[in-house]
């Protein structure tokens, strides 16, 4: 059987012009069976196989017609509207490649360009084709004086490439205020194509959905989620970068060296993923967890009103067993005492104690490498020491070798929290009095109230996002998709539960209207404790369906929510979580899908239904 999203495409990633075609096919059918009825045939449809006569031809020829009409005009009005959009395209990019262009503004050489680089000559920058003068803002330069001079005298457009939040049009806007000129379309184009930061990223599974490609970041594919499957496949587990992925000797696993600095001036301890595999120094520990980007369902928070970030919808999530050590045993043998975390924490928030992470990830462009502006995170050191959260230096996913894309060659993992605090690529570890200073701890995955703008976030007000809310998701049917009732008028449903914290999933419930509610079945993970759950729960259920609801081609609306062992349950409304970062959405999911019509054509191609 083919799965129904085939029939709109992905769940909400619709192909119009397949419903349009699946729409002008049911219309050839009609011609069919009317042209059929006419001759007498009593609306019977030639069975497979069966050679078509007489009438029947005719009936086929009309049927025809209207179906290669139908494709001939839906070809040619795309290939039209195709056209015109070109051309309009090929207009405006004549006119205008970068921001800020002024009719009339001078030619200018990149010669001319390339003298300007240091605060006393003035410092000019190109973008794309345009040039601009941006002497008095690299003081208020967001990322430091450091970074933008980098670029001075010279191409932006690969720092631009390296730094997404560039590609915003606020940003372009204040960019493009600078502009002095632009280059002559002749040296533009003989420019030397500017350096792909991320070039040497992996090769990736084509059934991903990929919300950005660089850096790279994607989700497991809904068709994955439908399976059910336990443990996500390494290769259609969801991918959340920040940075190029790293490679050469760093990540080399024969040439890999992790530093671990074990508290305040005290000298680095330096161990090879020889010395973490080696059986006889850390015993071998298992997690099976998943891992959930904070802004998982954003896309649920941009249908209440527009946020920042990517535009995730229930696939940033998966799950997978991780082999490594166990982060306590590590720091128990470079010498951290074993209480020290605790009692920092016991002791009042100030005097608290931190294990800040730090990854290869760094930023780079040709030879030059960020050395501040690598991926870091933090968390608590009670927990790094704590063997109940099961933190661990992990090598191994689902059994095999850790994926460049997953943090190879190692990675810490921290069950239960935001995938953030799992550092990817880690190359240093430190026991601190603060958190991690880094941008992703600081300034990034913080939470602010509903009415909280841009203008007044203040984020050194709140916590880092660390233990995740209660969240659910459908992921059978796929949004938009026709259903199918079973006999006894109900609707199948499947999905996933999860929650921080180690917190188990106690109920899932599923409705069809939000006021009369069906318990769903749990597959809970096995060995793994209420108090104590890093891995999703997968539910089963069967939804029934109102009678005043059960009529064919009626749009139905599918709600679930879980309760978790705390029973802390989802809350009702997405615009009671809505926040101007897109994280934590963990409202009732509802998805809406329409009822399929009793008859539909028996073909071999059913658009997704079996014969």
């Amino acid at each position: 059987m083919l799965h129904p999203e085939f029939l709109v495409g992905s769940g909400p990633f619709r192909d119009s012009w397949l419903s349009t075609m699946a729409s002008r096919f049911s219309r050839a059918l009609g011609v069919l069976r009317r042209a059929q009825r006419s001759h007498g045939s009593h609306g019977a449809i030639v069975p497979l196989g069966a050679r078509p006569h007489g009438p029947h031809l005719n009936a086929l020829a009309a049927a025809g017609i209207v179906l290669g009409s139908s494709l001939v005009s839906c070809k040619e009005k795309k290939a039209t509207k195709a056209t015109k959009v070109e051309v309009k395209e090929e207009k405006k990019e004549k006119k205008q490649l970068a921001p800020g262009y002024k009719p009339g503004e001078p030619e200018i050489k990149f010669a001319d360009v390339k003298k300007h680089n240091s605060i006393d000559k003035g410092i000019w920058v190109t973008y794309r084709d345009g040039v601009y003068d941006i002497t008095k803002f690299v003081q208020n330069h967001p990322g430091g004086l450091e970074r933008i001079l980098k670029a001075a005298g010279g191409q932006i457009d690969p720092f631009w490439a390296m730094y997404a939040q560039h590609n915003v049009a606020s940003v372009k806007d204040i960019l493009g205020e600078h502009r002095i000129g632009h280059l002559s379309e002749v040296e533009y184009k003989n420019l030397p194509p500017p350096f792909d930061p991320y070039q040497m990223d992996p090769k990736r599974d084509p059934e991903l959905l990929v919300q950005a490609a660089k850096p790279f970041n994607a989700e497991c594919p809904l068709s994955q989620l439908a399976k059910q499957e336990y443990l996500t496949p390494n290769e259609k587990f969801f991918v959340r970068n920040h940075l190029p992925v790293p490679t050469g000797d760093i990540v080399d696993p024969k040439k890999y060296v992790l530093e671990i600095i074990p508290g305040e001036d005290q000298e680095p301890v330096k161990l090879t993923l020889a010395d973490l595999q080696d059986e006889k120094r850390f015993k071998r520990k298992k997690v099976s967890a998943i891992v959930q980007c904070s802004g998982n369902r954003r896309e649920d928070q941009n249908s209440v009103a527009q946020v920042e970030g990517l535009t995730w919808y229930t696939g940033a999530i998966s799950n997978a067993e991780w082999e490594g050590v166990a982060l306590k045993d590590v720091l128990d043998y470079v010498g951290v005492p074993r209480d020290l975390g605790i009692n920092s924490e016991l002791e009042g928030e100030d005097e608290q104690l931190h294990l800040q992470m730090e990854g290869l990830d760094r930023p780079k462009v040709g030879e030059w490498r960020d050395t501040k502006g690598f991926y870091g995170a933090s968390i608590p050191l009670a927990w790094a020491q704590d063997p109940r959260r099961d933190v661990i230096l992990t090598f191994k996913m689902n059994g095999e070798p850790l994926p460049a894309d997953h943090g190879a060659p190692v990675r810490c993992l921290v069950p239960g929290v935001a995938g953030a605090r799992s550092v990817k690529w880690l190359n240093k570890l430190i026991v601190a009095s603060e958190e991690s200073q880094s941008h992703w701890q600081q300034n990034d995955y913080k939470a602010f109230n509903n009415s909280t703008t841009w203008e007044t976030a203040d984020f050194s007000s709140l916590p880092a996002i660390q233990d995740m809310p209660v969240n659910s998701a459908i992921s059978w049917p796929s949004p938009k998709s026709l259903v199918q009732l079973t006999p006894d008028g109900c609707v199948e449903m499947k999905g996933w539960a999860w929650s921080g914290g180690g917190r188990g999933i106690a109920r899932v419930d599923v409705s069809a209207d939000g006021h009369t509610w069906t318990e769903a079945e749990l597959k809970r993970p096995e060995g793994q404790s209420l108090t104590r759950t890093w891995a999703w729960t997968l539910w089963t259920a069967k939804l029934p369906v109102p009678a005043d609801l059960q009529k064919p081609g009626k749009a139905l609306n599918l709600i679930v929510k879980a309760v978790d062992a705390q029973y802390n349950v989802q809350p009702e409304s997405i615009e009671s979580v809505w926040n101007i970062r897109g994280v934590l959405c963990n409202g009732w999911h509802r998805i809406q899908v329409t009822i399929q019509p009793k008859r539909l054509p028996k073909t071999r191609l059913e658009f997704g239904y079996a014969e």
